[in-house]
This record gives C-alpha cells, structure tokens and sequence, in this order.
C-alpha cells in the first residue's frame, strides 16, 4: 500500500477527522473545537506538529483541562536547555545526547528542535510536543496504541 494515500499533512486520503478536529488547507490551519472553545495552529508557525497540537488541545478541552491563556504563555515562552530537562525529567547531557542522536532511554524518539531565536534554547511547543512524544513511549504506545508484551 506504501504512503501514496497519504497527504502533506499526514492524513490518510479519505479518512474523517475526529469530531471537533479540522484541518483548513487554503490557509494550512489545524483547528481544535469544543463547547465553545477554540484553537488555531498554523503550519507556517507550528509545522509538522501543528496537528499534534490542535489534538493535544481538543484532548483537553474534552478533559475540561484545557487553558487557552497558559497554553499561549507556554509556547511563547523559550526554554533554557537545562530547564528544559528537568521539565522532562531528564539529565542536561541525556537532553543534549538526545537532540543530537534522536535517542534517549534506549529508544529512538524524535528530539525537539532548538529555539532558532535563541543559544541552547527550546520553544514551549516543542518542549510541550517533547514531553508528549516522550510520555507515550514510555507507556509502550506505538503510534497511538499500546503494544502488549504477551
């Protein structure tokens, strides 16, 4: 079958988005909905993870959990890399090793990407999208479902 089903953004040709996800290609906006709230990303700012935000942000909007103004202070925020770690519960040499091997824990998982306005720096939504990635690893999910040991 391959990926030639498969769009740009990820999706799979066809496929139905879940309920209170949409994707607006004219302006390459993710949008999040739910009982009244709301949340863009936009791929020119968020790029490959602007879908995983706007699924991150209906997750907790569904939860009740989500805060549009915390959120918007996270991601404009820019992380110092050992700041950084400590967030992710990881050693300053494991987060650097990882930024540069693409594995930490023994596992290959994708890195953030450094702050480019800033020296050994991290961006909140790639410090939010690390932290994400690194919880579902740990949890022994594969691409979204958890693989039993049986």
């Amino acid at each position: 079958m391959g990926n030639s089903g498969l769009t740009e953004e990820g999706l799979n040709v066809g496929d139905p988005l879940p309920d209170g996800l949409s994707f607006r290609a004219s302006t390459g906006q993710w949008q999040a909905q739910y009982k009244g709230q709301r949340i863009t990303y936009n791929i020119a700012r968020y790029g490959d993870a602007a879908k995983d935000l706007a699924n991150r942000a209906l997750a907790l909007m569904v939860s009740g959990a989500f805060d549009p103004v915390a959120d918007d202070l996270l991601f404009k925020h820019s992380w110092r890399l050992d700041d950084a770690a400590r967030q992710l519960g990881l050693s300053l040499p494991q987060l650097r090793q990882w930024m540069l091997t693409g594995t930490v824990n023994a596992q290959e998982i994708r890195p953030p990407k450094r702050d480019v306005r800033g020296v050994d720096r991290i961006t909140g939504y790639e410090l939010i999208m690390a932290q994400e990635r690194l919880t579902t690893c740990t949890r022994g999910e594969v691409n979204g479902k958890v693989e039993s040991s049986a």
